[in-house]
């Protein structure tokens, strides 16, 4: 493997075969702008990507390799690790226990050999929720997946732009429950997250803006008092740490002030609080990084595209900005060590 150490080794999962996920992946590697960031290996199965070539009528060939005998390869050549079989070329747009099945086995087996060591970081094209939990996987999403296979801690959903980059205190929850999950040891949990991923970015002292739940901040306890009782304290403490965090801010205003330079990323409280600006503004450029797993995990920030599988007609932009972003973040990781 030590010839393979000139690029960053990043595991590209399939997602799932009745989707985009196939497609994407595969245009982006035969993008010429792919060769420079890593070596590619695919996570998925042969059958699938060889619908996807012959298709789009790409100009790839597909070589099958096991964990052992990764290789750096000429341009045009696709290492792929196959964790299904025949069994996922499941037909397009359509919820499928093959297709949750297949999309989830290439996402452990690419996790697997992160741990190990054997590839720098991960980059996950989308899975079908519904697919996945037709198979039996209950799971949220990649982000709780991956969370329980490698045996991770608390984690963080990051979404990171050109310009705006934001991390996540609560993700897929109802806004009836978000004022409960924000508790001082989230805050913290969140903070040093956002902190550890901008650093390996190569923000060394990232200024973080932690932004407040309800509208104005609560205006001083006139709409609310989660600013008052639990964040204000936690953010202190965190200052006292050191750490350049700041807030609670005002939701309405925190991003503007993130454009304009103040702050490095904003800490969202609850979902759409973070995805609404981020989508608004970043659209095909921002990525999902999963903060807080002891591997690299980059993704496409779009779901599995149904209606449009099969078409030719998907954007593979955020595909290479995922592939990326993986990659920067591999290398990072490894001149720290």
């Amino acid at each position: 493997m030590s010839s393979l150490k000139l690029k960053p080794v990043i595991a590209v999962t399939m997602g799932d075969p009745a989707g985009i996920g196939p497609e994407v992946v595969l245009r982006a590697l035969a993008d010429e702008s792919a060769d420079s960031m890593c070596y590619p290996v695919v996570f998925g199965s042969a059958a699938v990507l060889k619908r996807e070539i012959d298709s789009h009528q790409l100009d790839l060939r597909i070589v099958s390799v096991d964990s052992a005998h990764i290789h750096p390869t000429e341009r045009g050549v696709i290492q792929l690790v196959e964790t299904s079989g025949d069994e996922a070329l499941v037909p397009y747009g359509e919820v499928s226990v093959a297709g949750g099945e297949a999309a989830v086995a290439a996402v452990i087996a690419a996790a697997d050999l992160a741990v190990r060591g054997v590839v720098d970081g991960i980059c996950t094209a989308p899975l079908n929720k519904e697919s996945m939990r037709s198979a039996g996987y209950h799971f949220d999403g990649h982000t709780e997946l991956l969370a329980e296979v490698t045996g991770s801690g608390p984690v963080s959903m990051l979404l990171l732009g050109d310009r705006l980059r934001v991390a996540h205190m609560t993700t897929h929850r109802s806004l009836s429950s978000v004022s409960q999950a924000i508790t001082a040891e989230r805050i913290a949990t969140v903070v040093k997250i956002a902190h550890e991923a901008m650093q390996s970015l190569g923000f060394n002292e990232p200024r973080i803006a932690v932004a407040g739940i309800n509208p104005h901040s609560g205006e001083n306890g006139l709409f609310g008092d989660e600013e008052i009782t639990v964040m204000a304290p936690a953010i202190a403490a965190l200052v006292a740490e050191g750490y350049r965090v700041s807030g609670p801010a005002s939701p309405d205003s925190v991003f503007i002030d993130m454009l304009s330079g103040r702050y490095d990323i904003v800490v969202a409280a609850y979902h759409d609080q973070g995805h609404i600006p981020v989508k608004l503004l970043e659209r095909n450029r921002a990525v999902n990084v999963t903060g807080g797993l002891p591997i690299i995990r980059a993704s496409v920030d779009h779901g599995t595209g149904f209606d449009i599988a099969g078409q030719g007609v998907a954007d593979i932009e955020n595909m290479l900005a995922a592939l990326a972003v993986a990659a920067a973040m591999a290398t990072r990781k490894r001149s720290d060590h």
